[in-house]
């Protein structure tokens, strides 16, 4: 069997005892403890996401992976059919943890200097938890039509929907609100982001996108003071 990076991987998927190892547990009735394997495929995930962070993406091999999660090689292939499928399912897993936190810390917040006071606090959480390192390591390693390419496209247009959401909140009533192509400011916005954590990675120097908040903060505090428009009402 080989990953995804194109090395044979030798570990079969025998224990020392050379039984099959299907991790699957059943209770008195038989029946297959599924919460037992959510657990053990959740291991996968986090240990996949912390290899991205330790070794980088071509580090991450299904040995380095079990090496990190502190279980068999063989583990790795009953949950997933190959390395790029678990690589898929690990962009997946952080991406959904990290919009529904952003998602939750910034719902009806419609000022813009605490979004961006919001948006630093979440930006330092996503360096501490390793999240901007290992999907930097994804974009890079991503080849044009892949399984992965197509997964990280899909979790930008969701980044891009959860910005949407939030612009259109800040923006509400402002005088030029209706100048601005939500969709388009939305893209560009994320793409920034991403432009950011790309520089901050490979310098390993998050001290340039800080500066950035810094600047958005002082730059909001003008925003904020723009009234709103009021609606008309009949006369």
């Amino acid at each position: 069997m080989s990953d995804t990076h194109g090395r044979t991987d030798t570990h079969g998927q025998t224990d020392t005892h050379g039984r099959t190892d299907t991790h699957g547990q059943t209770d008195t009735h038989g029946r297959t403890d599924t919460r037992g394997r959510a657990d053990t495929r959740g291991r996968i995930l986090d240990a996949t996401l912390a290899c991205l962070v330790r070794h980088g993406y071509a580090g991450t091999t299904a040995r380095a992976i079990a090496q990190v999660g502190g279980f068999a090689p063989g583990v790795l292939y009953y949950h997933f059919t190959d390395l790029d499928d678990v690589l898929v399912a690990a962009l997946a897993h952080t991406c959904e943890a990290r919009v529904q936190r952003y998602r939750e810390q910034l719902s009806g917040v419609d000022r813009a200097g605490r979004a961006v006071e919001i948006l630093r606090e979440l930006y330092l959480e996503d360096t501490e938890v390793g999240h901007i390192s290992a999907v930097q390591e994804l974009y890079a390693g991503a080849r044009p039509g892949s399984r992965l390419a197509a997964q990280l496209t899909l979790e930008t247009r969701r980044w891009e929907a959860l910005a949407a959401e939030v612009l259109t909140t800040v923006l509400r009533g402002k005088p030029f609100a209706g100048l601005v192509r939500m969709p388009v400011l939305a893209r560009a916005a994320v793409a920034f982001y991403l432009g950011a954590e790309t520089v901050a990675h490979l310098d390993d120097d998050s001290s340039r996108v800080l500066e950035f908040f810094d600047q958005a903060a002082r730059l909001a505090g003008y925003f904020d003071r723009v009234p709103r428009l009021r609606r008309s009402t009949p006369g």
